[in-house]
């Protein structure tokens, strides 16, 4: 806080991803609540081969996506874009893995993250270029 009662906030309050900041009075709300990370107490990330115990997936480690149903089918990918399941096959559409820079879990296909259509205004999960948003 300043001398003049004034403290960094959150637009709105609203935590998305590039929300711009602002200068405000103090009202305690958790948006105008930050700690200090000096750059040489970091915690280094995980790399390939490692456990990142926040999402509790190893870096760029491959893996299948296995249904808990009776047929324990897994994730797959058909028309390039959409993710359904289907029975175990050879093919690379079932193969996933944790990508540590965007934090997103991506096809071995293709390289590209699990994304809701329409920008999160559908229901349906597909793959699509990385990006930061999950809604």
């Amino acid at each position: 806080m300043n001398e003049k009662g004034k403290i960094l906030d959150l637009n709105k309050g609203d935590d998305r991803e590039n929300n711009w900041m602002s200068v405000v009075n103090q009202n305690k709300s958790p948006s105008q609540e930050w700690d200090i990370i000096y750059v040489s107490d970091m915690v280094k990330d995980p790399v390939k081969g490692e456990l990142n115990e926040d999402f509790g997936l190893y870096v760029e480690r491959p893996f299948h996506i296995v249904s808990q149903l009776p047929s324990r089918r897994y994730l797959d990918i058909i028309d390039r874009r959409n993710v359904v399941i289907k029975s175990p096959n050879s093919y690379k559409t079932q193969v996933w893995f944790f990508d540590q820079k965007s934090r997103t879990i991506k096809s071995q296909s293709n390289g590209e993250s699990f994304d809701i259509q329409n920008a999160g205004k559908n229901r349906n999960l597909q793959i699509y270029k990385t990006n930061s948003g999950w809604f």
